[in-house]
């Protein structure tokens, strides 16, 4: 008994692309887009900002730096940690929103150049384990990635986000090494 065919609609498929402000990032989507891009392909843009060292923002008093912490610590020296200016954490919070924003925008100009589907998403914590929980989220199918090339040695002691991408994602990834 014969049945008829139909033609097989393949389903979108959903590539998450690992981006920062570094030329590695840009290379790697350049490629991506110029490589292997389909037309029917959902981008999902993945940026986690660089996250700050709130303890280096300080409190001041008349120049003196206060290191209390509560009323309860009038005492001299009760606490030895810094607290945080909520000045200063006010600007760093928003150089980094400006920062995310600007590299938001640059982004959405190529994939409308090129009317890619798609969105932009920024996650926090350590960037390989966010970029990978974000990739879960969205069903991505391919993960692409840029590189530093490090070398052995300052890649094992600094640590290299595609190295742990590479190494922990359920799908494929495609690091790119300029």
């Amino acid at each position: 008994m014969a049945t008829e065919s139909k033609p097989s609609s393949k389903p979108s498929r959903v590539v998450a692309v690992a981006i920062d402000n570094s030329e590695y990032a840009e290379k790697a989507f350049d490629w991506y887009l110029e490589k292997i891009r389909r037309n029917d392909d959902v981008i999902v843009l993945i940026h986690i900002p660089e996250s700050y060292d709130f303890s280096l923002a300080t409190v001041q008093n008349n120049g003196e730096e206060i290191r209390e912490w509560s009323p309860l610590a009038l005492q001299k020296d009760a606490f030895d940690f810094t607290v945080p200016s909520p000045g200063v954490i006010r600007q760093l919070l928003d150089e980094l929103e400006k920062n995310v924003k600007f590299l938001e925008d640059r982004y959405a100009e190529k994939v409308k150049a090129y009317g890619i589907d798609g969105k932009f998403r920024t996650g926090g914590g350590k960037p390989g384990e966010a970029i990978l929980k974000i990739a879960k989220e969205e069903n991505a199918t391919l993960i692409v990635t840029g590189t530093r090339g490090l070398g052995k040695i300052r890649r094992t002691v600094l640590g290299s986000v595609s190295d742990y991408v590479i190494h922990h994602s359920p799908v494929p990834v495609l690091v790119c090494r300029m």
